[in-house]
């Protein structure tokens, strides 16, 4: 895994600086999911490429298996629920952590493919001069 990796994850911010937010709108909107066009910070492009961000799809599943595999054996081995109520408790505990899923796994994939670069500043300030 590289440097920052799991800071620019959690915090969801840009790879490339670990400054700029991924995401604009609030985590509790209807537009949770809409991510910023470039950063703020660093200008790095957040629109790679269309279609981009489906492979997040991947990690939002190994996240949703490792909450709710742990949880249902609790509800049911270790607390003795029955299944349907322990389904209930698994929807509704997915649906209440949904936006948050979405927005790491979406974190998560893109610090696969952009790296920090400890001299962005530098760079940014050649590109914008190129300009």
């Amino acid at each position: 895994m590289k440097p920052g990796f799991w800071k620019s994850t959690l915090e969801m911010r840009c790879p490339r600086c670990n400054r700029g937010k991924l995401f604009y709108r609030p985590l509790l909107s209807f537009h949770f999911a809409e991510m910023e066009d470039r950063c703020r910070v660093c200008g790095q492009d957040f629109k790679i490429e269309d279609g981009f961000f489906l492979g997040a799809t991947y990690v939002s599943y190994a996240i949703t298996v490792a909450i709710t595999v742990p949880l249902m054996l609790i509800l049911y081995l270790g607390l003795g629920l029955d299944y349907l109520p322990v389904m209930g408790i698994l929807v509704a505990v997915l649906i209440i952590l949904l936006p948050w899923i979405v927005r790491i796994s979406r974190a998560a994939w893109f610090n696969f493919f952009v790296h920090y670069d400890p001299e962005w500043e530098r760079k940014r300030v050649e590109e914008l001069l190129n300009d």
